[in-house]
């Protein structure tokens, strides 16, 4: 499901499954680099995307943090970029009242909404659940309460949920187990932010409960460099992970435009698939990783 209406697999193609098109991270963030709500603007840096080859953004960009379902259809629209919607509520930093103050039954009913009717009165919908996020050592009374909500409008409409881990993948596996607890099956949850420590000693167990993994800092040399997530990804796939991996490049900040000197969307196809090859990663596993998992991954099952 995209902005613009449900999509089939050939539509969908190359896609990078974790990105910010418009958003507002001023009150977590306290930057105006952290604020892309230039329509215009991100016009300009996903049509460099769909000059690259790409096809599909999913934006998981979730209530509370400038989610813009207009603007997203008007980029669309002008780019021939399919966007996939998220939903949900993102850091508690960045909680509105209603996840305070309501059941995670109430919060479901909220995201169901959004899956099956749409924003509001805009009838944009949701094809997403998230991202969700945790942050260090535990799972916080509140972010429990998110994620339960989210496992019931998941086990409900079929819809996948996305997740951001804080410190390099901390608390993965916590994630992991709340929400298959909760009834969601492996293959609709993905588990984000992972492959930037130096080994891969979180990553491979996440893997083992059949989940799909995100490596998704593609171009954030502040955490890791694309040389080690480049050898993480070869590494995997040569362990027999392939259907489960997923790559992009987590654009949120304006110094990640092009416009500003940044690398842009375009940058893990022109830069960071390169480095795949060079690993002796074949094309029909980039493909898969780039295409075939992004589709299994969010597709809703029939």
């Amino acid at each position: 499901m995209t902005v613009q209406g449900p999509i089939d697999a050939e539509t969908m193609g190359f896609t990078q499954p974790h990105e910010h098109v418009l958003l507002d991270l001023f009150d977590m963030k306290g930057s105006y680099d952290g604020i892309l709500e230039d329509r215009g603007l991100a016009t300009e840096e996903v049509q460099a995307y769909r000059d690259a080859g790409g096809r599909t953004i999913v934006d998981t960009t979730s209530m509370g943090i400038g989610r813009d379902p207009e603007g997203l259809v008007e980029v669309s629209r002008a780019t021939g970029v399919n966007i996939v919607m998220g939903t949900g509520w993102y850091r508690e930093t960045v909680y509105p009242r209603v996840v305070l103050e309501s059941p995670a039954r109430v919060l479901a009913e909220i995201l169901i909404r959004e899956i099956e009717v749409g924003v509001g009165e805009t009838g944009i919908r949701a094809g997403v659940i998230g991202e969700l996020g945790t942050e260090r050592y535990h799972i916080t009374p509140a972010q429990e309460r998110v994620f339960r909500a989210a496992a019931l409008a998941s086990v409900a409409t079929g819809t996948t949920i996305t997740t951001h881990t804080s410190h390099y993948g901390e608390l993965g596996l916590d994630q992991v187990a709340l929400l298959m607890g909760e009834g969601v099956p492996a293959e609709r949850i993905v588990i984000g932010h992972m492959g930037d420590r130096r080994g891969l000693d979180i990553e491979r167990p996440v893997l083992d409960t059949g989940v799909f993994l995100e490596i998704d800092h593609v171009g954030f040399a502040e955490y890791q460099t694309d040389d080690r997530r480049a050898d993480h990804v070869a590494a995997l796939v040569r362990d027999g992970f392939t259907d489960q991996l997923l790559v992009s490049s987590d654009v949120c900040f304006r110094t990640h435009l092009h416009v500003y000197g940044g690398r842009g969307y375009d940058h893990l196809i022109e830069r960071f698939l390169p480095k795949l090859r060079d690993r002796g990663v074949s094309e029909e596993a980039i493909r898969r990783i780039t295409v075939d998992n992004p589709w299994r991954a969010f597709a809703r099952p029939a």
